[in-house]
């Protein structure tokens, strides 16, 4: 089934003794159902001689073909320019068209009625969820419509008989090419979310649409692997079309770099019970880094891990090693098996360490950020701001993430915190 919906304009139904735009596309395309949108002017004119009606009765008597005609009366529409009120009440009737004719095929003149008419169907055809067609009527003049005062002098009959239309093959619809413009806004779209490092809804717009390139797809997916610290298949689908994102940070620190990162991601788009759940595995995590690899400790040495993969404390490991007598002079006998903390992570570097401001910061964000916002970001259903970090802690959300960075730098790394816009720009440029 075929259905046409049409505004119709002053040109309609038939215009210079040629088709307006509305019965051209009823010509053409002869369809089942034909939807007639009128504005006061145009209903007054209806109402007058039933011209249009009449014009599209004709028509299909010429064809053989019995049109159901529908029309929609807005008597008391007179300012046909307001584009947001058509962009509303057309998608409204729209919409129950489909929902009457969910198998239908809708066809849109795009030529007839004002200019807000005529663009907002435009839109809705690019953005309703189902397909719609749009459809331009060129003028029979080939230039604008110019005006031509003795034509109303005509009856519909006499403008009937008169049509040359009848006569020839008068088809001048093309359907319009709206197809670039959607895909300029999905480009737009996607290129917005990778900028948000949204990738996973960038790449679920790319991968359903043949605007994109196959290296696009690709590198957005290898992002949303590398979101989900996957980025040895990062490192793989980026290197392939010959792009660099991925550091080369030392092995044993890699996790950690590519972890902070996706911390520094949270931090960006505000998720900020999100960032301080994250906390405290990369704080343990920079704490073990540095005892090992300025302390000369090794958790491995002292430690097992528990039936959740967790560290726990070994007496066995540990038997003989001052790192033991210290935890045991420290907490009245280190009870075996006991989860390894990071307050115990804490007081061992402020006892090995030789570097005074590194001690000072494990010890302030281990005081300060980790156990005063750990509970409260795990246990609370109250949204968390920016605000509430500053109020418990005296740092900003910013602030705690250089912080974190400080401490990887004390452990004798380089951390650029630009990787992830490295990685967008290469994407970006492939769009």
């Amino acid at each position: 089934m075929k259905i046409l919906f049409s505004p119709l304009g002053m040109t309609d139904p038939i215009r210079f003794f040629k088709d307006g735009a509305a019965l051209n596309v009823a010509r053409k395309y002869q369809p089942d159902v034909i939807y007639l949108y009128m504005s006061k002017e145009i209903v007054q004119k209806h109402k007058e001689d039933n011209r249009y009606v009449y014009s599209f009765e004709k028509l299909g008597e010429l064809l053989g073909k019995d049109f159901e005609i529908h029309i929609i009366e807005r008597p008391d529409l007179e300012d046909v320019q307001l584009f947001d009120s058509f962009l509303t009440e057309f998608r409204t009737i729209l919409e129950e068209i489909h929902n009457d004719h969910p198998g239908a095929e809708i066809l849109l003149n795009v030529s007839s009625g004002s200019p807000a008419m005529k663009s907002s169907l435009q839109i809705l055809s690019l953005t309703l969820d189902f397909p719609c067609t749009p459809v331009q009527v060129s003028s029979p003049m080939a230039k604008s419509n110019p005006r031509v005062d003795n034509e109303s002098d005509l009856s519909p009959e006499d403008h009937w008989e008169l049509n040359e239309s009848n006569e020839t093959d008068d088809d001048r619809c093309i359907v319009s090419q709206t197809t670039n413009l959607l895909d300029e806004f999905r480009k737009q779209t996607v290129i917005d979310m990778v900028k948000a490092y949204n990738y996973t809804a960038a790449y679920d717009i790319a991968k359903k649409s043949p605007a994109f390139s196959q290296k696009c797809r690709e590198m957005l997916d290898a992002a949303c692997a590398r979101l989900k610290l996957n980025y040895s298949k990062a490192r793989t689908i980026f290197g392939k079309y010959g792009v660099k994102v991925i550091t080369d940070a030392p092995k044993e620190c890699l996790d950690l770099y590519e972890y902070l990162l996706v911390i520094k991601v949270k931090l960006h788009n505000e998720e900020y019970a999100d960032f301080l759940r994250a906390l405290t595995p990369a704080i343990a995590n920079l704490y073990e880094l540095y005892l090992k690899r300025k302390c000369n400790i090794d958790l491995e040495d002292y430690t097992v891990p528990d039936r959740e993969g967790k560290r726990i404390w070994d007496r066995r490991k540990m038997s003989g090693s001052d790192v033991l007598g210290f935890l045991d002079e420290r907490y009245g006998i280190l009870k075996d098996n006991s989860p390894v903390y990071s307050d115990a992570l804490v007081e061992l570097i402020g006892c090995y360490s030789k570097e005074p401001d590194a001690t000072i910061c494990s010890a302030e964000i281990r005081r300060k950020v980790e156990s005063r916002l750990r509970n409260q970001a795990a246990h609370t259903i109250v949204a968390i701001s920016a605000d509430t970090v500053k109020k418990e802690t005296g740092f900003t959300p910013d602030e705690i993430f250089k912080k974190l960075v400080q401490m990887f730098n004390y452990c004798g790394f380089t951390f650029a915190e630009n990787c992830y816009d490295k990685m967008n720009d290469a994407i970006i440029e492939s769009i």
